[in-house]
């Protein structure tokens, strides 16, 4: 015997208290929340993946539901992986083994770092070339590595250079402008001046005495 939509849903509805179409609201919104909390997707790729017809819908029906807009109960549940502290240049085996744990667990920055690590001497690698290759906006790239580090992804190239520069004088012992040319920096004079600010020696004062954990030499390694 057939019965009519209308019957099933108060069959339904009389089992479990809820209709249908509100179970299958409540599981897009669980879908949606747990999507929220690794961070992988945006606002915008999370509520087409959870199947509304657009943002705004999307945002109403989550506040609705749980009191926060998406992008505020997203943010509520990030831990930032690493503190101020945690992240400054020379880069120390604590960051290095935060760095590793990381990448384990976002595939993302796995692939980041890969493609950071291949585009180490090239001068006209930039924070578009890097956003495409990982098949992201250049916002969205930004608000992934600030919810990890706390900056702009621009500043993660920069500080893997300059290690990187650090690690080929201290190491290879190459000259200033080798490591310069090495690292992906064109203009001397910009390298001197940001590498000083960073390590508080001029490149070709910095003394192979100085002791620098080889991050950039490890990292190549293990990714």
């Amino acid at each position: 015997m057939k019965i009519s939509r209308a019957q099933l849903n108060r069959k339904v509805q009389n089992q479990m208290s809820f209709s249908p179409g509100k179970l299958i609201l409540c599981y897009r919104m669980q879908l949606a929340k747990d999507i929220l909390e690794t961070n992988k997707y945006s606002i915008e790729e999370t509520a087409l993946y959870c199947g509304f017809s657009g943002v705004a819908t999307f945002s109403r029906k989550f506040k609705q539901e749980f009191g926060l807009s998406p992008s505020a109960y997203r943010d509520n549940c990030l831990i930032t992986g690493f503190k101020e502290e945690d992240w400054k240049i020379p880069l120390s085996n604590e960051c290095f083994n935060k760095l590793i744990q990381l990448k384990e667990e976002y595939k993302w920055l796995a692939k980041l770092l890969i493609i950071v690590i291949d585009n180490l001497d090239n001068e006209a690698f930039c924070m578009e070339m890097l956003s495409a290759k990982l098949f992201m906006s250049p916002s969205n790239l930004n608000r992934k590595v600030k919810s990890l580090f706390g900056f702009p992804a621009i500043r993660l190239l920069r500080d893997i250079r300059l290690q990187f520069a650090a690690e080929v004088l201290v190491v290879q012992k190459k000259s200033v402008t080798e490591a310069a040319s090495l690292a992906g920096f064109f203009d001397i004079a910009h390298f001197s001046r940001v590498f000083k600010q960073n390590f508080n020696y001029p490149p070709s004062k910095y003394s192979t005495d100085n002791h620098l954990f080889p991050f950039v030499n490890l990292l190549r390694k293990v990714l």
